[in-house]
């Protein structure tokens, strides 16, 4: 920065003359000046340009496996008669 406070410096953007105390840089690191500042927020940091901020939490909290009741059933219960079993390999 300039240690005279009467200096003077060009703007980077549209090339005009002014005091280098009023000149400010953007994010590229340019000077400029009052007019063509476009705030904090250009073409290089715009809101529009970051990631959105989401939080995937892959835990799940009570993990616990489906009840299966139909199919906890005892050997001597269960049904063999595989005869009886109506099959769709049979429409193939």
């Amino acid at each position: 920065m300039a240690s005279n406070k009467r200096a003077i410096a060009i703007c980077d953007t549209c090339g005009f003359q002014y005091p280098h105390r009023v000149l400010k840089k953007n994010s590229y690191g340019m000077l400029v000046c009052p007019t063509d500042w476009e705030g904090q927020f250009d073409l290089k940091n715009h809101p529009q340009n970051r990631v959105a901020n989401t939080f995937d939490d892959p835990s799940i909290r009570d993990p616990r496996p489906p009840l299966n009741d139909d199919r906890n059933i005892l050997w001597n219960n269960a049904n063999v008669n595989w005869e009886n079993e109506t099959s769709n390999w049979n429409n193939v």
